[in-house]
C-alpha cells in the first residue's frame, strides 16, 4: 500500500485541525505494526487505534497460548533438555502467530465473502485443535494417569490369561483348533526345554509297562488256574466239569500238569518279570526326568511370558493418554461435557483473531485502506497508460528514424548512379571526338 503523507487539514473559523492526528510514539505503534496496520492511514482514523491495538494483543495471546501448549507437550513426551523445549515452544508459537497475523493483515480494507471467511475459520479451528489438545491432556492428567494404569493392568491380565492358555504349565498337548488360534494371535512360545519329548517317553514306557504287566498277569492267572485244577484232579476233588473227581495220577492229572509245565516254559515269566522290573525302573526315571523338564519348562515359560507382558510402569505416551481421555469421556457424561466445553473454549481463544476481525465489521480504517488501494490501482493504471504511450511514441520514433535512414540510403544510391551515367556519357563523347579527328586526318586529340 502506498503510504500517504499526513498533511494538516485547514481549520474552520480558526479552529485547529483535527485530521490527520499523529498518535503517540509507544508500544501501541509496534503492536499494531505486527498485524499490518499502516500508521499513516490510521492517522486519519485515530478512534480505531484502540481497536487494532486490542486485536494485536489477541494475536499475541494466541501465539503465546500455542507456545505454552507446545512446551507442555515437549515436557511430557520428549526427552529433551529445557533449552530445546523452550526453543521448540517458541518456534511453534511464532508459526501460529505468523498465521494469525496473516489472517488479520490480509483482511484489512475488505469484508471477505462467506466462503473466504469460513475457510479462514476452518484453518483457525484446525490450529485450535492442535493447540488445545496438549493443554486439555495436561488439565486432566491425574485422572488420565489413573485410567492408563487401570488400562495397563487390564491389558496385562488379558495377555497373561491368553499366554497361559496357549502355553499350559505343566505341559499338555493342545487340540489342533486351539493351536491354530494361538498361532494366529502369535501367542505360542518356543523354549529350549522340550517337555513334549519327555511326556512322549513317559507315555510310551507307561504303555509298555501296562502291556507287559497285563500279559504277565494273564499268564499268571492261567498258571494259577492250571495249578488249582491239577491239585483238584490229582486229589480227587471235583470242580464242575473240569475234573473227574477220581483220586490219583490219572491221565487227566498228568495232562493238566503237562499243560502247566508247558505254559510255564513258554511264558518265560522270569525273563518277562525282569523285563517288567527294568521297564518300571525306566518309567520311574522317565517320570522323574519329566518332572525336572517340566520344572525347567515352567521356569522358561514364566520368564518368556513375563517378557511379553506389557509393563504397568513406564513412561506414558500421548496415544495412551488420548485413549484414556476417550475412555473417561465414555464412562462419565460430566467428563464428556466438560472436556468438550474446555476444548471449544480453547479453540475459540485461538480463533479469536479472525472472529474479532469479522465481528467488528468494516472500520473507518478499513474504508480508508480500501480507498488507498483504489487510489493505488488508479495510479497504477495511469502509469501503465503513460508507459504504453511512451512505448508507442518510441516505436513511432524508431519507424521514423528507419524511414530517414532508408531515404538517405536511396538518395546516396541515386547520386552514385547519376555520377556513373555522367562519366559514361563523357567517355562516349570523348571517343566520338577522337574518332572524328582521325577521320579528318588529325590524329591528335580533339579539342574540348
Amino acid at each position: 500500500m502506498t503510504a500517504v503523507q499526513t498533511v494538516p487539514a485547514l481549520g474552520i473559523e480558526g479552529e485547529p485541525p483535527r485530521r490527520p492526528v499523529r498518535g503517540p510514539k509507544g508500544p501501541g505503534v509496534w503492536l499494531r505494526s505486527l498485524i499490518g496496520v499502516d500508521e499513516s492511514v490510521l492517522s486519519m482514523a485515530p478512534l480505531d487505534r484502540g481497536r487494532y491495538t486490542a486485536m494485536a494483543l489477541i494475536v499475541i495471546n494466541a501465539g503465546a497460548l500455542a507456545a505454552v501448549s507446545m512446551f507442555v507437550m515437549m515436557q511430557k513426551f520428549a526427552d529433551a533438555p529445557l533449552p530445546v523445549d523452550l526453543l521448540a515452544a517458541g518456534f511453534w508459537g511464532w508459526i501460529i502467530f505468523s498465521v494469525d497475523r496473516w489472517l488479520i493483515a490480509s483482511a484489512h480494507g475488505t469484508q471477505s465473502s462467506r466462503g473466504v471467511f469460513l475457510t479462514r475459520v476452518l484453518l483457525a479451528v484446525v490450529l485450535g485443535f492442535v493447540v488445545a489438545e496438549p493443554l486439555l491432556i495436561k488439565m486432566f492428567e491425574p485422572a488420565i494417569h489413573r485410567q492408563v494404569a487401570e488400562d495397563r493392568r487390564m491389558e496385562r491380565a488379558t495377555k497373561l490369561s491368553a499366554l497361559t492358555a496357549c502355553n499350559p504349565v505343566p505341559y499338555r498337548e493342545l487340540p489342533a483348533k486351539d493351536v491354530k488360534s494361538c498361532q494366529e494371535r502369535k501367542l505360542l512360545i518356543t523354549v529350549s526345554t522340550d517337555p513334549a519329548a519327555a511326556t512322549t517317553t513317559v507315555t510310551s514306557l507307561g504303555a509298555q509297562v501296562s502291556t507287559l504287566s497285563t500279559a504277565i498277569d494273564k499268564d499268571m492267572a492261567a498258571l494259577q488256574r492250571l495249578e488249582r485244577l491239577g491239585h483238584a484232579e490229582c486229589g480227587g476233588e471235583r470242580v464242575g466239569d473240569e475234573t473227574t473227581g477220581v483220586v490219583g495220577e490219572g491221565p487227566n492229572c498228568r495232562q493238566i500238569r503237562s499243560e502247566r509245565a508247558a505254559l510255564l516254559r513258554t511264558s518265560k515269566l522270569p525273563e518277562r518279570r525282569a523285563q517288567l522290573a527294568e521297564l518300571q525302573t525306566k518309567s520311574k526315571n522317565a517320570v522323574e526326568a519329566q518332572g525336572t523338564v517340566n520344572a525347567g519348562y515352567s521356569t522358561e515359560i514364566a520368564r518368556e511370558i513375563d517378557k511379553q507382558l506389557p509393563r504397568p510402569e513406564g513412561k506414558i505416551g500421548i496415544l495412551e493418554e488420548d485413549d484414556a481421555l476417550l475412555a473417561l469421556q465414555g464412562e462419565s457424561l460430566m467428563v464428556f461435557l466438560f472436556v468438550w466445553l474446555l476444548r471449544i473454549a480453547l479453540i475459540t481463544l485461538d480463533c479469536m483473531p479472525i472472529l474479532t476481525k469479522r465481528l467488528s465489521g468494516l472500520s473507518t480504517y478499513d474504508r480508508q485502506v480500501a480507498d488507498h488501494a483504489a487510489a493505488d490501482m488508479e495510479t497504477h493504471e495511469v502509469f501503465l497508460k503513460h508507459a504504453k504511450t511512451q512505448n508507442v511514441q518510441a516505436r513511432l520514433d524508431a519507424l521514423r528514424l528507419l524511414d530517414e535512414h532508408e531515404r538517405d540510403r536511396r538518395l546516396r544510391r541515386e547520386h552514385h548512379e547519376a555520377e556513373d551515367r555522367n562519366n559514361q556519357e563523357e567517355q562516349r563523347k570523348q571517343q566520338i571526338r577522337e574518332l572524328a579527328a582521325r577521320l579528318k586526318g588529325n590524329p591528335g586529340p580533339a579539342p574540348e
